[in-house]
C-alpha cells in the first residue's frame, strides 16, 4: 500500500552502483520499473551524482531518455579548473618516491603562495597529513621560502588573536603547524579541531592545509 503511493524515487550518489551497496540500488530500480510495467502507474526515477563518468550507461539502466539526461561538464564551473599531472621517475623505492612527492608539493606551494593563493593538499591517510605538512615545512626552511607560508602583515593582529584559540587545542600538531602557516584536517581529529582548521583556512591565516578526503566530502 505504501509503495503504491510513491510517485518519485530519488537515488542520490547513484555512482554507488559500483560499490558494495550497488545491489540495493539495482533492486530498488528493478522493482520500481517492474511496478510501473504491471500497474501502468508512472513513478519518476531521478539519479544524481557528481562523480559519474559513465553516466550514459547508468541512464540506460534507469531507462532515461535523451530529454531526461542532464550532464554538466567543466564549462558550467564558476571557477575554471586546471588539471596537470606530475610524473615521478625514481624507480620502485617508496622512500625516494615520498621524498620526491614532498619536493614537488613544496614547489607547487611556493609557486601558488607567491601569487597570493592558498593551497589544499590531499593525502591518503591521517598520518600522512602531519608527515607531509612537516616535510613541506622543513623543505621551506631549507629552501628559504618559509616567509611565503606566514600570514601577511595586515593579518598580524588577527593572527595573534587566533593564536590564543589555537593554544587551547589539545592537538599538538595543530598548535605547532599553526606557527608555520600550515594546518591539517582529517576524520581522526576532534570536531572542534577540524572546525578550527577550517576557520583558520577560511580566514587566510593558514595558507596551506594538508587533508584527507574527509574535507572534500564534508565541506560545502
Amino acid at each position: 500500500t505504501l509503495v503504491a503511493k510513491v510517485k518519485l524515487l530519488i537515488l542520490d550518489e547513484v555512482h554507488l552502483l559500483a560499490d558494495d551497496r550497488g545491489a540495493v540500488i539495482e533492486t530498488l530500480v528493478a522493482r520500481t520499473l517492474r511496478q510501473i510495467e504491471t500497474t501502468q502507474r508512472r513513478v519518476r526515477i531521478v539519479g544524481l551524482s557528481a562523480t559519474l563518468p559513465n553516466y550514459k550507461d547508468v541512464a540506460t539502466f534507469l531507462r532515461v531518455n535523451k530529454r531526461g539526461l542532464f550532464y554538466f561538464d567543466a564549462t558550467w564551473r564558476p571557477v575554471p579548473l586546471e588539471m596537470t599531472f606530475a610524473g615521478i621517475s625514481v624507480g620502485k623505492n617508496s622512500i625516494k618516491q615520498k621524498l620526491k612527492l614532498n619536493e614537488i608539493a613544496h614547489e607547487k606551494c611556493a609557486h601558488a603562495l607567491r601569487r597570493k593563493r592558498q593551497i589544499l593538499i590531499f593525502v591518503h591517510s591521517r598520518k600522512e597529513t602531519v608527515k607531509t605538512a612537516q616535510a613541506i615545512a622543513e623543505l621551506a626552511r631549507k629552501e628559504g621560502t618559509s616567509e611565503l607560508f606566514s600570514p601577511s602583515q595586515e593579518d598580524a593582529t588577527l593572527y595573534n588573536k587566533e593564536q590564543r584559540r589555537v593554544s587551547k587545542s589539545k592537538n599538538k600538531d595543530v598548535r605547532e603547524l599553526y606557527t608555520l602557516g600550515m594546518g591539517i584536517h582529517h576524520a581522526g581529529m576532534l570536531r572542534s579541531d577540524r572546525n578550527l582548521s577550517e576557520s583558520l583556512f577560511k580566514q587566510g591565516l593558514v595558507r596551506v592545509l594538508v587533508c584527507t578526503a574527509t574535507l572534500a566530502w564534508g565541506v560545502n
